[in-house]
């Protein structure tokens, strides 16, 4: 009696099932190389564009750096004890936070009304024409963002001064002074950014279940109170993200000013990251300029973990 052995087997890497031929390990292992293989490009953006750079740009901040950019020593504090002595950084600060303040301001105001108006009319044709009239400044370049309103602002010949000289008021050199032109930027990011700003609280607006809205219809008819106690607790995280985004782009604004005022009056609009520009491609201080990219990393990634710290605590997650 011959006995037949199972078409079964493990020989050298290789696995034979039954009725099935042999296939070697990294055959089959090629779906799962592929799934791994697919985060390989990101992971390898992330380490060359953003890991090295950050942390180059911490020891920069604690090393002498000569002007061709290579570190010559250890430096301690010596680059922030430069930059907080010198009387330009105190201004720019006193710059970014005025101009950072009032547009994170203005922006969640006017972005949560326009929201609010476009919800109470969304089912009417206009609102989708506001909407997209609305949005076009945000999809602009912000340096021809800053072109149009450099055109706008120009003396006798400008938009706004045309509309002035209509209504007998004389002209005015609106970026020749300090506080009309750092107003100039604050007008400009409000412009640009308030819109796109609308569109993540409409959908959070829109977010809210139906049978929420229909209860708050029956039970608060003024809509008031519902408004306070569960409309606004309701939107609470879409709101902390909205301060944050803009918080971020106000302080990273650096466009503007280099097309429109170059820093100026008088350093009157010099803001954080053109004074970090200027530190690091006038003046080829590389050792500030790389302390200074330290505190904005510090500071904005700390606000940045805050802001997700109040989403999750307040978001409000439905069954």
């Amino acid at each position: 009696m011959r006995i037949e052995p199972l078409n079964s087997q493990v020989v050298l890497g290789t696995k034979t099932r039954l009725g099935g031929e042999a296939r070697p390990i990294f055959v089959r292992a090629l779906p799962h190389l592929a799934r791994y293989g697919i985060l390989l490009v990101p992971i390898l953006f992330v380490v060359t564009f953003v890991l090295i750079p950050l942390v180059q740009t911490l020891l920069h901040s604690f090393q002498h750096i000569s002007v061709r950019g290579q570190a010559e020593g250890f430096a301690g504090l010596k680059n922030y004890q430069v930059l907080f002595q010198s009387p330009l950084f105190l201004q720019v600060a006193k710059n970014t936070l005025i101009y950072t303040t009032i547009s994170v301001i203005l922006c969640v105001v006017i972005a949560f009304l326009l929201s609010l108006l476009l919800e109470a009319n969304s089912n009417g044709r206009g609102s989708r024409v506001l909407l997209i009239s609305l949005f076009s400044p945000t999809i602009m370049p912000t340096i021809a963002a800053a072109n149009i309103w450099l055109y706008f602002l120009t003396p006798r010949f400008g938009l706004v001064d045309r509309l002035l000289a209509w209504v007998g008021l004389g002209h005015e050199n609106w970026l020749g002074h300090p506080g009309t032109a750092l107003g100039a930027l604050i007008l400009l990011f409000v412009w640009k950014y308030a819109p796109y700003f609308t569109l993540f609280l409409l959908a959070g607006f829109q977010a809210i279940p139906p049978e929420v809205r229909e209860a708050m219809r029956t039970e608060d008819p003024s809509g008031w109170y519902s408004f306070r106690r569960v409309i606004l607790p309701m939107l609470a995280p879409m709101i902390a993200f909205v301060t944050t985004m803009a918080l971020l782009y106000s302080v990273e604004s650096v466009d503007p000013v280099y097309v429109m005022t170059q820093g100026g009056p008088n350093n009157g609009t010099n803001l954080v990251m053109f004074y970090l520009y200027q530190l690091g491609f006038n003046y080829f201080s590389w050792g500030p300029a790389a302390a200074l990219s330290a505190l904005l990393l510090v500071g904005l990634s700390t606000l940045s973990g805050l802001s997700l710290i109040v989403m999750e605590r307040r978001a409000f997650h439905w069954q």
